[in-house]
């Protein structure tokens, strides 16, 4: 049989004597494997090799052995046990929740099972994590034979109903509390235990949830801190990450993210269990503005496997609320704003082999992103030096070089915080650091910090001063990593482009001034920045001949020392609060030397530690003036009527008003009522030798019919701080009108015909009458322009040459054509 072991292998031939027996004796052994109650067969046969038909029975058969034996292999009774678990209302099992458990136990046996009871301790695997909930136990739906004693539920199945039968199942429900004083996370694990027949066989059955957890699926939880202090630990001071993302995978394949929340926590729900199906999960971190060529900052905490921001080989049971899948960073420090204090994002950090001055290999860091990293909003970097290459050996010198992230910052190395070490100084060694008088927290024996904050210095710091100590050439070895491998809070100074910080302008309400006079000037500053601007120096730069006046100069109202410097003031030491303004003030004496002209006083902002300008130039200018009473020459004068034509102003001749005079330089005045005029500091005469002063009167602001008797231009020679005096006669002139026309000249010609000559003799006596003014008028018809212009010319000169001949006084004539078609007929 299949079922014995050995097989039983054959007896062997032999010979049997009429009327004698034979016995075959053998032991079996049931296999091990066998369940309870397995029917097991046995039967033997006889018979002759030689004579096959004499052994037969009655009927003619083979004879066989004595009919097969049925044996029961013990008494086999076989149980089973499962264990359920559900919170009541549904959700999550929190602390103070009601759970239900269901435990089943079946009958799988072919015989009935005697002696059949449950047994539940809540105090087995935890002391007071479970409380029984009263009366809420009941077996196959009834109380009968369920009892409770402290926290033992006992349901006695065969007391009450006698032996469990092949296939049935006794079912027993309760509910309890789990205690409210749980942490989340905390696993809760019940079990049921079964005890049947005599002697007793046991079976038992568990089940585990976590408080938070949800049966059937699992959770993550974690945080995501900046670990100041190096020691894993999220403190009450130390900075909660919010917004980080943390993407779970699962088969290497992503399949949600999620956010930190204000607190740096996360959590992940509905997970399904991976501890039956193999199933590999992972949890990656990372920050929320992080790019392609952004470091890793920290190493995660969790009961799994931990790399950098990373958390591999999670295992998630069903109901588990699974805690502390973290993610603690210490970054090496952060790349500030040496004047705002603040982070800098897209700044590019390299580590160099300082002996080579070469970059490193990639391979020579944990995170290979790190060389070359570019730091995210909050300015963190960080180096992992791992030593695996020949480029990056330990004990060796390495240089942190940066590079700007654009226009608005300066490449390089800060000038207003220059590092405490650098490629042309001695290096700063990391490993002797920590615990000596260089590490500013000794409190963490195994890490070096450069300051005592995580954060760069604010502002009220002074610039270079310890407070804004940091390292950029660096000794590193691994002795005792990371400690004497990476310098912490080692923050790095990046200097913003200043030209233009601070706005500048610079004002004197003195447009004009004069020799000896006190000239105010005013200076406004502006910081443009949302940060203080300290440190700085106003240089003012007066011109020659000008002279500070001591002890005027104020900022704010306050008097301040200045610093003169030939012609140039320095206000130092200046500070200028974020987007605020102050004043600066001081008066400057125009010299007895100075000559007349524009002069020009310049100021500028400058930074006292880096030597460069943080505004533009600014500019005030004033004009010497001459001094009204002892530079200026006035102008004076009259314009009358010279009603006799003596170019005198005597009794009865009155002024004329409305006249217009003009001076060379432009300057205009204006006749009042009484043919006044005076012009105030005309001209500034030559010292040495005196000027000549031009003035004209413009004859077109004569009154209707006045003609000047006087010149027209009159020229005076002035000296410095005397008046000169001017005098314009106009009269009204007695007019003499010749009137012509083409009938007076020969056809063509500009000779007059002989019948009107004599009208020329006529015209001569008129005017000797009294002084006039002769008007030519010729009215002109279809006559050629240049024909008439030449009958006027001519007629012209037979008067003027008449006239001479006379010897009466000068003779002024006055030409016009008036053309009867209202121009020649070549412009018709």
């Amino acid at each position: 049989s299949s079922d014995l072991t050995p097989p039983l292998p054959a007896a062997g031939a032999g010979t049997l004597n009429t009327g004698a027996n034979a016995t075959i004796e053998f032991d079996l052994q049931v296999n091990a494997a066998v369940p309870g109650g397995t029917l097991i067969t046995n039967q033997a046969s006889v018979a002759s090799t030689e004579r096959p038909n004499l052994l037969t029975d009655g009927d003619g058969n083979p004879a066989t052995g004595p009919e097969p034996t049925v044996v029961l292999v013990g008494d086999g009774q076989q149980l089973s046990i499962t264990k359920q678990v559900a919170v009541v209302g549904g959700g999550a099992a929190l602390a103070g929740s009601q759970l239900e458990y269901v435990v089943r136990v079946t009958n799988i046996a072919a015989v009935p099972a005697y002696d059949v009871v449950i047994t539940d301790d809540l105090d087995a695997s935890g002391p007071g994590q479970l409380a029984y909930v009263g009366l809420s136990a009941a077996m196959n739906g009834s109380a009968a034979g369920v009892t409770v004693v402290g926290s033992l539920i006992t349901a006695n199945y065969s007391g009450a109903y006698g032996p469990l039968q092949p296939g049935g199942s006794i079912l027993l429900r309760f509910r309890t509390v789990i205690d409210p004083g749980l942490a989340i996370g905390t696993s809760v694990t019940n079990t049921g235990v079964v005890r049947w027949n005599d002697p007793i066989q046991l079976a038992s059955a568990s089940v585990s949830l976590d408080v938070g957890g949800m049966p059937g699926v699992g959770a993550l939880n974690g945080e995501v801190w900046h670990d100041a202090n190096f020691d894993r630990a999220q403190g009450g001071s130390e900075r909660r990450l919010e917004g980080w993302i943390v993407e779970l995978y699962r088969n290497g394949q992503p399949l949600q993210s999620f956010v930190t929340d204000a607190s740096g926590i996360y959590r992940i729900g509905g997970l399904s269990p991976n501890d039956v199906n193999g199933d590999q999960y992972e949890l990656r971190f990372r920050a929320p503005d992080a790019g392609a060529r952004s470091a890793a900052l920290g190493r995660a905490q969790s009961a799994f496997t931990n790399g950098l921001q990373t958390i591999s080989d999670i295992l998630v049971p069903s109901g588990s609320n699974l805690q502390g899948l973290d993610l603690p960073i210490d970054p090496n420090g952060v790349v500030y704003d040496s004047i705002a204090r603040t982070p800098i994002a897209g700044v590019t950090l390299t580590l160099l082999n300082a002996s080579a001055g070469t970059a490193l290999p990639s391979l020579c860091f944990e995170d290979p992103t790190q060389q070359g990293q570019i730091t995210r909003s909050d300015g963190y970097y960080k180096f992992d030096l791992n030593f695996s290459q020949a480029a990056c050996p330990s004990a060796a010198n390495y240089l942190i070089a940066i590079t700007a992230p654009g226009p608005g910052f300066v490449d390089g190395e800060s000038q207003i915080i220059p590092p405490s070490s650098n490629a042309s100084t001695a290096p700063f060694s990391v490993p002797a650091c920590p615990g000596s008088a260089g590490d500013a927290l000794t409190a963490t024996a195994q890490h070096c910090e450069v300051q005592t904050s995580e954060f760069p210095p604010p502002p009220s710091v002074l610039a270079r001063t310890d407070g804004t100590r940091y390292y950029a050439h660096l000794t590193l070895d691994a002795t005792q990593m990371p400690g004497s491998s990476q310098l912490f809070n080692n923050h790095i100074a990046v200097d913003p482009v200043l030209a233009g910080a601070v706005a500048i302008t610079k004002t004197t309400p003195s447009i004009n001034v004069s020799r000896g006079q006190l000239v105010p000037y005013q200076i406004n500053l502006r910081n443009t920045l949302g940060a203080p601007l300290d440190q700085l120096s106003i240089i003012d730069r007066f011109p020659a001949g000008f002279r500070y006046v001591e002890g005027s100069a104020r900022i704010d109202g306050v008097p301040v020392e200045v610093t003169v410097d030939a012609s140039q003031l320095v206000f130092g030491d200046v500070t200028i609060d974020p987007l605020s303004e102050s004043i600066l003030q001081l008066l400057l004496a125009v010299g007895a030397g100075v000559t007349d002209g524009e002069y020009v006083n310049y100021a500028q902002a400058v930074s006292n530690l880096t030597g460069l300008a943080v505004s533009g130039e600014t500019s005030a200018t004033v004009r010497l003036v001459p001094d009204p009473d002892f530079a200026c020459t006035d102008v004076m004068g009259k314009v009358f009527d010279d009603k006799n034509r003596n170019r005198q102003q005597e009794t009865g001749e009155l002024g004329l008003a409305g006249v217009r005079l003009v001076t060379a330089r432009g300057l205009i005045a204006v006749t009042d009522q009484y043919g006044r005029f005076h012009i105030t500091c005309a001209v500034v005469p030559n010292e040495d030798r005196g000027s000549n002063f031009v003035l004209k009167l413009d004859d077109r602001s004569l009154p209707s019919g006045y003609r000047l008797s006087t010149r027209q231009l009159q020229v005076k020679r002035a000296t410095q701080g005397k008046a000169l005096r001017f005098s314009f006669g106009a009269s009204v002139q007695r007019v003499v009108g010749l009137d012509m026309a083409d009938d007076v000249f020969e056809p063509g010609s500009d000779q007059m015909r002989p019948q009107w000559k004599p009208r020329i003799a006529l015209l001569l006596d008129e005017l000797k009458k009294s002084p006039s003014i002769l008007r030519l008028s010729y009215v002109a018809d279809v006559e050629d322009e240049g024909l008439v212009e030449d009958r006027i010319a001519s007629v012209e000169e037979q008067i003027t040459e008449a006239w001479k001949e006379l010897d009466g006084y000068e003779l002024t004539i006055e030409p016009e054509v008036f053309w009867r078609r209202g121009a020649p007929p070549e412009n018709q």
